[in-house]
């Protein structure tokens, strides 16, 4: 992995109780069928969207960016979208 940029909010976190920005990732990951060695870049954000804490992550992987949206309660995807990063 080249760059990883991971933006913490400790206090946001810790009123959310639900699953951690690693975990987050982990279940992104998952979904994407990617390794976590194979990133070139990620960003994982907490933040307040329709009512709920969601983890905003972003990363690239051979050309290709991947965005998803993971409720910071329940851990299920909200919203994942892959473009070729041109």
């Amino acid at each position: 992995m080249k760059d990883f940029e991971q933006l913490n909010d400790n206090a946001m976190e810790n009123v959310v109780g639900g699953i951690s920005q690693d975990e987050a990732l982990a279940v992104a990951l998952k979904h994407a069928g990617i390794e976590k060695d194979q990133l070139d870049f990620v960003k994982n954000k907490l933040d307040f969207e329709h009512g709920r804490r969601v983890y905003e992550i972003e990363f690239y992987v051979n050309g290709f960016e991947y965005e998803y949206d993971i409720d910071a309660v329940t851990g299920k995807i909200l919203k994942y979208d892959k473009d070729r990063d041109d």
